[in-house]
Protein backbone atom coordinates (compact mmCIF):
# COMPACT_ATOMS: atom_id res chain seq x y z
CA UNK A 1 0.00 0.00 0.00
CA UNK A 2 1.66 3.32 -1.08
CA UNK A 3 2.02 6.30 1.41
CA UNK A 4 -0.76 7.90 -0.41
CA UNK A 5 -2.88 5.42 -0.02
CA UNK A 6 -2.57 5.01 3.46
CA UNK A 7 -3.24 9.06 4.25
CA UNK A 8 -6.68 8.44 2.68
CA UNK A 9 -7.37 5.34 4.93
CA UNK A 10 -6.16 7.26 8.07
CA UNK A 11 -8.32 10.26 6.82
CA UNK A 12 -11.43 7.53 6.08
CA UNK A 13 -10.84 6.03 9.94
CA UNK A 14 -10.55 9.39 11.95
CA UNK A 15 -13.93 10.17 10.09
CA UNK A 16 -15.98 7.09 10.73
CA UNK A 17 -14.46 7.69 14.50
CA UNK A 18 -15.74 11.46 14.53
CA UNK A 19 -19.03 10.43 12.90
CA UNK A 20 -19.37 7.57 15.39
CA UNK A 21 -18.81 10.00 18.34
CA UNK A 22 -20.92 12.49 16.96
CA UNK A 23 -23.88 10.03 16.59
CA UNK A 24 -23.53 8.10 20.01
CA UNK A 25 -23.25 11.84 21.89
CA UNK A 26 -26.11 13.16 19.48
CA UNK A 27 -28.02 9.86 20.55
CA UNK A 28 -27.30 10.34 24.40
CA UNK A 29 -28.53 14.13 24.25
CA UNK A 30 -31.78 13.19 22.73
CA UNK A 31 -31.80 12.11 26.71
CA UNK A 32 -29.98 14.32 28.84
CA UNK A 33 -29.27 18.15 28.43
CA UNK A 34 -26.82 19.74 26.01
CA UNK A 35 -23.49 21.37 27.42
CA UNK A 36 -23.76 24.38 28.80
CA UNK A 37 -26.98 24.64 29.59
CA UNK A 38 -28.01 26.10 33.26
CA UNK A 39 -31.70 26.16 34.77
CA UNK A 40 -31.80 29.71 36.89
CA UNK A 41 -27.97 29.94 37.06
CA UNK A 42 -27.54 26.17 37.86
CA UNK A 43 -25.69 24.11 35.39
CA UNK A 44 -27.37 20.90 33.99
CA UNK A 45 -25.85 19.90 31.07
CA UNK A 46 -25.04 15.91 30.89
CA UNK A 47 -27.83 15.27 33.23
CA UNK A 48 -31.17 13.51 32.14
CA UNK A 49 -34.64 15.54 33.18
CA UNK A 50 -35.01 13.61 36.57
CA UNK A 51 -31.05 14.17 37.46
CA UNK A 52 -31.77 17.56 36.84
CA UNK A 53 -34.63 18.03 38.64
CA UNK A 54 -33.42 16.33 42.04
CA UNK A 55 -30.13 19.02 41.31
CA UNK A 56 -32.54 22.20 40.60
CA UNK A 57 -34.62 20.95 44.00
CA UNK A 58 -31.77 20.27 46.39
CA UNK A 59 -30.06 23.50 44.97
CA UNK A 60 -33.28 25.77 45.90
CA UNK A 61 -34.08 23.46 49.08
CA UNK A 62 -30.33 24.53 50.41
CA UNK A 63 -29.88 28.02 48.56
CA UNK A 64 -28.91 30.48 51.36
CA UNK A 65 -29.27 34.19 50.30
CA UNK A 66 -27.39 36.79 52.51
CA UNK A 67 -29.20 40.12 52.79
CA UNK A 68 -26.68 42.69 53.14
CA UNK A 69 -26.83 46.43 53.91
CA UNK A 70 -23.37 47.47 52.29
CA UNK A 71 -21.11 45.63 54.31
CA UNK A 72 -23.13 44.72 57.26
CA UNK A 73 -25.22 41.59 57.20
CA UNK A 74 -28.87 41.57 57.74
CA UNK A 75 -29.71 38.36 57.61
CA UNK A 76 -28.66 35.02 55.71
CA UNK A 77 -31.60 32.68 54.94
CA UNK A 78 -32.15 29.71 52.77
CA UNK A 79 -35.00 28.83 49.89
CA UNK A 80 -36.61 26.35 52.17
CA UNK A 81 -36.73 28.56 55.21
CA UNK A 82 -38.96 31.04 53.16
CA UNK A 83 -41.32 28.83 51.73
CA UNK A 84 -39.71 27.98 48.38
CA UNK A 85 -41.12 24.51 46.50
CA UNK A 86 -38.88 23.85 43.40
CA UNK A 87 -41.15 22.32 40.85
CA UNK A 88 -39.21 22.02 37.72
CA UNK A 89 -40.63 18.98 35.52
CA UNK A 90 -42.74 20.98 33.24
CA UNK A 91 -40.29 23.39 32.43
CA UNK A 92 -37.31 20.41 32.36
CA UNK A 93 -39.50 18.68 30.17
CA UNK A 94 -40.38 21.40 27.91
CA UNK A 95 -36.16 22.54 27.56
CA UNK A 96 -35.43 19.20 26.54
CA UNK A 97 -38.13 18.79 23.76
CA UNK A 98 -36.90 22.26 22.47
CA UNK A 99 -33.20 21.40 22.51
CA UNK A 100 -31.59 20.03 19.18
CA UNK A 101 -29.77 17.01 20.01
CA UNK A 102 -28.01 16.99 16.80
CA UNK A 103 -26.75 20.46 18.01
CA UNK A 104 -24.40 19.35 20.85
CA UNK A 105 -21.00 19.92 19.15
CA UNK A 106 -21.91 23.88 19.33
CA UNK A 107 -22.76 24.02 22.69
CA UNK A 108 -19.47 22.66 23.72
CA UNK A 109 -17.55 25.81 23.21
CA UNK A 110 -19.88 29.06 22.93
CA UNK A 111 -23.59 28.00 22.35
CA UNK A 112 -25.44 27.99 25.97
CA UNK A 113 -28.96 27.47 26.88
CA UNK A 114 -30.34 29.44 29.94
CA UNK A 115 -33.40 29.16 31.58
CA UNK A 116 -34.94 31.56 34.14
CA UNK A 117 -36.41 29.53 37.16
CA UNK A 118 -39.02 32.42 38.24
CA UNK A 119 -42.17 30.47 36.92
CA UNK A 120 -40.85 26.85 37.75
CA UNK A 121 -40.57 27.54 41.77
CA UNK A 122 -43.58 28.28 43.51
CA UNK A 123 -43.33 29.87 47.25
CA UNK A 124 -45.85 29.00 49.96
CA UNK A 125 -47.36 32.17 51.12
CA UNK A 126 -47.71 31.40 54.48
CA UNK A 127 -44.54 30.34 55.17
CA UNK A 128 -42.78 33.55 52.96
CA UNK A 129 -45.59 36.31 54.93
CA UNK A 130 -44.06 35.10 57.67
CA UNK A 131 -40.35 35.66 57.23
CA UNK A 132 -40.98 38.57 55.74
CA UNK A 133 -43.15 40.62 58.18
CA UNK A 134 -40.26 39.46 60.78
CA UNK A 135 -37.79 41.12 58.54
CA UNK A 136 -40.02 44.43 57.58
CA UNK A 137 -39.93 44.36 61.65
CA UNK A 138 -36.56 44.31 61.61
CA UNK A 139 -35.78 47.11 58.95
CA UNK A 140 -38.47 49.38 60.53
CA UNK A 141 -36.92 51.31 62.80
CA UNK A 142 -33.64 53.23 63.12
CA UNK A 143 -34.24 54.45 59.76
CA UNK A 144 -33.26 58.32 58.53
CA UNK A 145 -36.32 58.93 56.14
CA UNK A 146 -35.30 60.80 53.09
CA UNK A 147 -34.89 65.10 52.60
CA UNK A 148 -36.02 66.54 49.43
CA UNK A 149 -34.35 69.20 48.24
CA UNK A 150 -35.37 72.49 50.34
CA UNK A 151 -35.09 76.06 51.41
CA UNK A 152 -32.90 76.44 54.44
CA UNK A 153 -31.94 79.28 56.66
CA UNK A 154 -27.83 78.70 56.61
CA UNK A 155 -25.99 81.17 58.76
CA UNK A 156 -28.86 83.39 59.28
CA UNK A 157 -29.64 83.48 55.00
CA UNK A 158 -31.93 81.15 53.26
CA UNK A 159 -30.68 78.93 50.34
CA UNK A 160 -31.66 76.05 48.26
CA UNK A 161 -29.87 72.54 49.84
CA UNK A 162 -29.80 69.41 48.11
CA UNK A 163 -31.76 66.47 48.49
CA UNK A 164 -30.03 63.68 50.82
CA UNK A 165 -30.72 60.19 50.43
CA UNK A 166 -32.37 58.18 53.87
CA UNK A 167 -32.11 54.31 54.17
CA UNK A 168 -35.94 53.99 54.36
CA UNK A 169 -36.50 50.59 52.85
CA UNK A 170 -39.08 50.43 50.20
CA UNK A 171 -40.98 47.32 51.07
CA UNK A 172 -42.33 46.63 47.72
CA UNK A 173 -38.96 46.71 46.16
CA UNK A 174 -37.30 44.31 48.73
CA UNK A 175 -40.02 41.82 48.26
CA UNK A 176 -39.29 41.87 44.22
CA UNK A 177 -35.72 41.73 44.98
CA UNK A 178 -36.39 38.98 47.72
CA UNK A 179 -38.03 36.71 44.86
CA UNK A 180 -35.98 37.43 42.26
CA UNK A 181 -33.27 36.44 44.30
CA UNK A 182 -34.89 32.98 44.43
CA UNK A 183 -35.24 32.50 41.19
CA UNK A 184 -32.34 33.56 39.62
CA UNK A 185 -30.53 31.56 41.77
CA UNK A 186 -28.14 34.93 43.36
CA UNK A 187 -26.91 34.44 46.54
CA UNK A 188 -26.89 38.49 48.00
CA UNK A 189 -28.72 40.89 47.78
CA UNK A 190 -27.88 44.57 49.30
CA UNK A 191 -30.63 46.36 50.63
CA UNK A 192 -29.64 49.96 49.17
CA UNK A 193 -30.75 48.75 45.86
CA UNK A 194 -34.13 49.03 47.57
CA UNK A 195 -33.47 52.30 49.40
CA UNK A 196 -36.91 54.57 48.88
CA UNK A 197 -34.99 56.75 45.95
CA UNK A 198 -35.00 61.07 46.75
CA UNK A 199 -35.90 62.64 43.71
CA UNK A 200 -35.30 66.02 42.42
CA UNK A 201 -37.25 67.19 39.47
CA UNK A 202 -36.71 69.91 37.16
CA UNK A 203 -40.07 71.29 38.39
CA UNK A 204 -39.07 70.85 42.15
CA UNK A 205 -36.01 72.76 41.24
CA UNK A 206 -37.72 75.57 39.39
CA UNK A 207 -40.04 76.14 41.84
CA UNK A 208 -37.71 76.05 44.67
CA UNK A 209 -35.95 78.89 43.04
CA UNK A 210 -39.11 80.57 42.31
CA UNK A 211 -39.97 80.20 46.80
CA UNK A 212 -36.56 81.41 47.16
CA UNK A 213 -37.22 84.97 45.02
CA UNK A 214 -40.47 85.29 47.02
CA UNK A 215 -38.80 84.86 50.28
CA UNK A 216 -35.95 87.82 49.27
CA UNK A 217 -38.45 90.13 48.29
CA UNK A 218 -40.97 89.00 51.80
CA UNK A 219 -38.10 89.88 53.98
CA UNK A 220 -38.87 93.95 52.31
CA UNK A 221 -42.17 93.73 53.31
CA UNK A 222 -42.82 96.13 56.75
CA UNK A 223 -45.06 95.51 58.86
CA UNK A 224 -47.04 98.55 61.48
CA UNK A 225 -49.98 97.69 63.79
CA UNK A 226 -52.36 100.57 64.87
CA UNK A 227 -53.08 99.37 68.35
CA UNK A 228 -55.74 101.45 70.51
CA UNK A 229 -53.92 104.55 69.88
CA UNK A 230 -50.62 103.84 69.43
CA UNK A 231 -48.47 102.77 66.02
CA UNK A 232 -45.72 100.15 66.63
CA UNK A 233 -44.01 99.44 63.58
CA UNK A 234 -42.21 96.22 63.55
CA UNK A 235 -38.63 95.50 63.25
CA UNK A 236 -37.73 94.11 60.11
CA UNK A 237 -35.46 92.20 61.58
CA UNK A 238 -38.20 90.64 63.39
CA UNK A 239 -40.75 90.20 60.24
CA UNK A 240 -38.08 88.87 58.03
CA UNK A 241 -37.19 86.05 60.65
CA UNK A 242 -40.92 84.87 60.87
CA UNK A 243 -40.32 83.50 57.43
CA UNK A 244 -39.99 79.64 56.88
CA UNK A 245 -40.29 77.51 54.22
CA UNK A 246 -42.45 74.06 54.76
CA UNK A 247 -44.35 71.41 53.18
CA UNK A 248 -43.28 73.08 49.52
CA UNK A 249 -44.27 76.78 50.50
CA UNK A 250 -43.01 79.81 51.63
CA UNK A 251 -45.02 81.10 55.05
CA UNK A 252 -44.52 82.29 57.96
CA UNK A 253 -43.40 80.37 61.19
CA UNK A 254 -46.84 80.53 63.21
CA UNK A 255 -45.19 80.16 66.63
CA UNK A 256 -42.79 83.36 65.84
CA UNK A 257 -45.92 85.28 65.28
CA UNK A 258 -47.65 84.43 67.81
CA UNK A 259 -44.73 85.17 70.31
CA UNK A 260 -44.51 88.45 68.55
CA UNK A 261 -48.50 89.02 68.96
CA UNK A 262 -48.40 87.91 72.68
CA UNK A 263 -45.84 90.37 72.94
CA UNK A 264 -47.55 93.22 72.00
CA UNK A 265 -51.00 92.13 74.17
CA UNK A 266 -49.20 91.74 77.28
CA UNK A 267 -47.94 95.41 76.11
CA UNK A 268 -50.99 97.18 75.06
CA UNK A 269 -54.29 95.11 76.22
CA UNK A 270 -56.12 96.00 79.56
CA UNK A 271 -58.14 92.71 80.00
CA UNK A 272 -56.80 90.58 82.42
CA UNK A 273 -54.73 93.24 84.16
CA UNK A 274 -55.08 94.75 87.30
CA UNK A 275 -55.43 99.28 87.60
CA UNK A 276 -53.66 102.43 90.12
CA UNK A 277 -57.18 103.87 90.08
CA UNK A 278 -57.38 106.96 91.67
CA UNK A 279 -60.75 106.76 93.92
CA UNK A 280 -62.71 109.73 95.37
CA UNK A 281 -62.30 109.41 98.65
CA UNK A 282 -59.24 107.02 99.34
CA UNK A 283 -56.66 108.00 96.64
CA UNK A 284 -55.10 106.03 94.35
CA UNK A 285 -55.84 102.04 95.31
CA UNK A 286 -54.59 99.31 93.26
CA UNK A 287 -58.00 97.25 91.81
CA UNK A 288 -57.48 94.17 90.76
CA UNK A 289 -58.70 93.18 87.04
CA UNK A 290 -61.99 91.99 86.31
CA UNK A 291 -63.92 91.17 82.85
CA UNK A 292 -63.31 94.91 81.81
CA UNK A 293 -60.95 95.13 79.33
CA UNK A 294 -59.50 94.17 75.45
CA UNK A 295 -57.29 91.46 74.21
CA UNK A 296 -55.79 90.66 70.52
CA UNK A 297 -57.09 87.78 69.20
CA UNK A 298 -53.60 86.13 68.79
CA UNK A 299 -55.10 83.11 67.09
CA UNK A 300 -57.09 85.23 64.68
CA UNK A 301 -54.52 88.19 63.92
CA UNK A 302 -51.92 85.57 63.14
CA UNK A 303 -53.71 84.21 60.87
CA UNK A 304 -54.39 87.46 59.30
CA UNK A 305 -51.00 89.04 59.21
CA UNK A 306 -49.80 85.84 57.61
CA UNK A 307 -52.00 86.32 54.88
CA UNK A 308 -51.64 89.96 54.68
CA UNK A 309 -47.81 89.57 54.84
CA UNK A 310 -47.61 86.83 52.28
CA UNK A 311 -48.79 89.18 49.70
CA UNK A 312 -45.61 90.75 49.25
CA UNK A 313 -46.77 94.51 49.82
CA UNK A 314 -45.79 96.40 53.36
CA UNK A 315 -48.70 95.66 55.58
CA UNK A 316 -50.58 98.35 58.01
CA UNK A 317 -53.11 96.77 60.71
CA UNK A 318 -55.37 97.09 63.24
CA UNK A 319 -55.14 93.52 65.45
CA UNK A 320 -58.24 91.46 65.45
CA UNK A 321 -59.41 92.21 69.08
CA UNK A 322 -62.37 90.94 71.61
CA UNK A 323 -63.73 92.91 74.54
CA UNK A 324 -64.24 96.21 75.95
CA UNK A 325 -62.53 99.94 75.82
CA UNK A 326 -60.11 99.24 72.88
CA UNK A 327 -59.31 102.84 71.71
CA UNK A 328 -59.33 104.26 75.47
CA UNK A 329 -56.44 104.94 76.60
CA UNK A 330 -56.50 107.08 79.11
CA UNK A 331 -56.85 106.83 83.09
CA UNK A 332 -55.19 103.16 82.60
CA UNK A 333 -57.70 101.95 79.86
CA UNK A 334 -60.88 102.52 81.48
CA UNK A 335 -61.09 106.70 80.32
CA UNK A 336 -62.95 109.56 81.73
CA UNK A 337 -66.70 107.70 82.02
CA UNK A 338 -67.21 104.99 84.43
CA UNK A 339 -68.90 103.99 87.96
CA UNK A 340 -67.18 103.96 91.13
CA UNK A 341 -68.13 101.44 94.05
CA UNK A 342 -66.39 102.35 97.14
CA UNK A 343 -67.26 99.32 99.37
CA UNK A 344 -65.58 101.10 102.36
CA UNK A 345 -67.24 103.62 102.44
CA UNK A 346 -70.81 102.15 100.74
CA UNK A 347 -70.93 105.15 98.24
CA UNK A 348 -71.13 104.67 94.25
CA UNK A 349 -70.21 107.64 92.39
CA UNK A 350 -71.02 107.77 88.18
CA UNK A 351 -68.26 109.83 86.07
CA UNK A 352 -69.65 110.99 82.44
CA UNK A 353 -66.26 113.14 80.66
CA UNK A 354 -64.58 113.74 84.14
CA UNK A 355 -66.84 114.64 86.16
CA UNK A 356 -69.26 113.08 88.79
CA UNK A 357 -72.96 113.48 87.81
CA UNK A 358 -74.63 111.44 90.42
CA UNK A 359 -73.56 109.79 93.67
CA UNK A 360 -75.38 107.60 96.37
CA UNK A 361 -75.28 105.41 99.13
CA UNK A 362 -75.11 101.75 98.58
CA UNK A 363 -75.61 98.32 100.21
CA UNK A 364 -72.86 95.76 98.81
CA UNK A 365 -72.49 92.02 99.91
CA UNK A 366 -72.74 90.87 103.56
CA UNK A 367 -69.73 89.70 105.50
CA UNK A 368 -69.27 86.60 103.71
CA UNK A 369 -70.71 87.12 100.43
CA UNK A 370 -68.88 90.11 100.00
CA UNK A 371 -68.77 91.78 96.33
CA UNK A 372 -66.34 91.21 94.37
CA UNK A 373 -63.46 93.95 93.68
CA UNK A 374 -61.93 94.48 90.54
CA UNK A 375 -62.57 96.51 87.33
CA UNK A 376 -65.97 95.13 86.28
CA UNK A 377 -68.29 96.56 83.20
CA UNK A 378 -72.09 96.80 82.39
CA UNK A 379 -72.75 93.89 80.11
CA UNK A 380 -76.21 93.91 79.79
CA UNK A 381 -79.59 96.34 81.25
CA UNK A 382 -82.97 94.78 81.49
CA UNK A 383 -86.02 96.54 83.20
CA UNK A 384 -88.47 93.99 85.51
CA UNK A 385 -86.21 91.79 86.16
CA UNK A 386 -86.60 88.86 88.76
CA UNK A 387 -82.76 87.73 90.32
CA UNK A 388 -82.87 84.12 92.09
CA UNK A 389 -80.32 82.84 94.04
CA UNK A 390 -79.63 80.71 97.05
CA UNK A 391 -80.14 81.92 101.17
CA UNK A 392 -77.40 80.88 103.62
CA UNK A 393 -80.12 78.51 104.86
CA UNK A 394 -79.76 77.10 101.42
CA UNK A 395 -83.36 78.39 100.81
CA UNK A 396 -84.18 79.75 97.64
CA UNK A 397 -84.84 83.57 96.74
CA UNK A 398 -86.64 85.42 94.14
CA UNK A 399 -86.38 89.25 94.32
CA UNK A 400 -87.91 91.45 91.44
CA UNK A 401 -86.07 94.80 90.83
CA UNK A 402 -87.06 97.14 88.58
CA UNK A 403 -83.73 97.82 87.08
CA UNK A 404 -81.10 95.54 86.60
CA UNK A 405 -77.37 95.67 85.35
CA UNK A 406 -75.22 93.00 85.83
CA UNK A 407 -71.57 94.03 85.77
CA UNK A 408 -69.56 90.18 85.82
CA UNK A 409 -70.44 86.98 85.26
CA UNK A 410 -71.24 85.37 88.41
CA UNK A 411 -75.19 87.26 88.83
CA UNK A 412 -72.93 89.94 90.78
CA UNK A 413 -74.62 93.47 89.36
CA UNK A 414 -76.21 97.16 90.38
CA UNK A 415 -79.80 96.87 90.80
CA UNK A 416 -82.72 99.36 92.88
CA UNK A 417 -83.25 97.23 96.22
CA UNK A 418 -86.58 98.37 97.94
CA UNK A 419 -86.31 95.86 100.76
CA UNK A 420 -83.46 97.43 102.31
CA UNK A 421 -84.49 99.69 105.05
CA UNK A 422 -81.55 101.70 104.77
CA UNK A 423 -78.50 102.43 102.49
CA UNK A 424 -74.51 103.19 103.24
CA UNK A 425 -72.95 103.49 106.15
CA UNK A 426 -72.50 100.24 108.44
CA UNK A 427 -75.30 98.54 107.68
CA UNK A 428 -74.07 96.11 104.68
CA UNK A 429 -72.57 94.10 107.96
CA UNK A 430 -75.80 92.96 109.08
CA UNK A 431 -77.95 93.49 106.20
CA UNK A 432 -75.88 93.16 103.04
CA UNK A 433 -76.70 91.56 99.66
CA UNK A 434 -75.71 88.48 98.47
CA UNK A 435 -72.85 89.81 96.31
CA UNK A 436 -74.72 92.59 94.42
CA UNK A 437 -74.76 96.60 94.48
CA UNK A 438 -77.82 97.40 96.12
CA UNK A 439 -78.76 101.04 95.23
CA UNK A 440 -81.66 102.94 96.77
CA UNK A 441 -84.85 102.89 94.52
CA UNK A 442 -85.54 106.44 94.31
CA UNK A 443 -81.99 106.80 92.72
CA UNK A 444 -81.70 104.08 90.44
CA UNK A 445 -83.72 105.24 87.76
CA UNK A 446 -81.06 108.06 87.06
CA UNK A 447 -78.27 105.50 87.62
CA UNK A 448 -80.34 103.49 84.63
CA UNK A 449 -80.09 106.37 82.55
CA UNK A 450 -76.90 107.76 83.21
CA UNK A 451 -74.93 104.46 82.67
CA UNK A 452 -74.63 102.68 79.23
CA UNK A 453 -73.46 99.53 78.30
CA UNK A 454 -70.02 98.44 78.40
CA UNK A 455 -69.38 101.17 80.81
CA UNK A 456 -66.53 100.26 82.67
CA UNK A 457 -67.58 99.65 86.84
CA UNK A 458 -64.64 99.95 89.30
CA UNK A 459 -65.51 98.07 92.78
CA UNK A 460 -63.19 98.49 95.78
Amino acid sequence: MTKQNRIKLIGIIVCLCLIGIYIVKGTQYKQKFLPRTTVAGINVGGQTTTEAEKTLAQHFNHQKVTLKEGSKTITTFTGQSVGVVPNFEKTLANLKNSQNAWSWPLHLFYRDQHIKSAKAIKINQTTYQKFYDQLKTQLSSGRKANEAATIKKVNGTFKITDAVQGNVVSTSKLDQSIKNSLAKGQTSIDLKDDYIKVKTTSADKQNLNTALAKIKKLQNVSVTYNISGHTVKVPQATSAAWLTYANGKVTLDQAKVKTYLLSLNSKYATYGKSINFKSTKRGTVKVKAGNYGWSIKVASETEALTKDMLKGKDVTRTPIHVGVGYGTTTNEGIGDTYVEVDKTNQHMWIYKNGKSVLDTDVVTGKPGQDTPSGVYFVWNKQRNATLKGSNDDGSSYASPVSYWMPVDYTGVGIHDASWQAKFGGTWYKTHGSHGCVNTPPSTMAKVYSLVDLDTPVIIF
